[in-house]
């Protein structure tokens, strides 16, 4: 596995992991509670893991449905 993206942004990850799963790319979240549970300070981002066979994949989905919101 390899970390696709890390954010605190709750509205920007549900977002990926959307795209993600509407193109059938298999992915894992890691430190979603941990995130909450420490409030705006930040410290621990949410990270997204993807297979590292279809990292390349994800990042183009990405930054493709990145530009059609442009």
């Amino acid at each position: 596995m390899e970390i696709l993206l890390k954010s605190n942004d709750h509205v920007y990850i549900s977002w990926i992991k959307n795209i993600l799963t509407s193109h059938g790319i298999n992915f894992y979240t890691m430190d979603e509670e941990m995130s909450v549970m420490e409030g705006n300070i930040t410290a621990i981002p949410i990270r997204i893991l993807v297979e590292e066979s279809q990292i390349f994949k994800a990042k183009q989905i990405i930054e493709n449905e990145s530009k059609e919101l442009i």
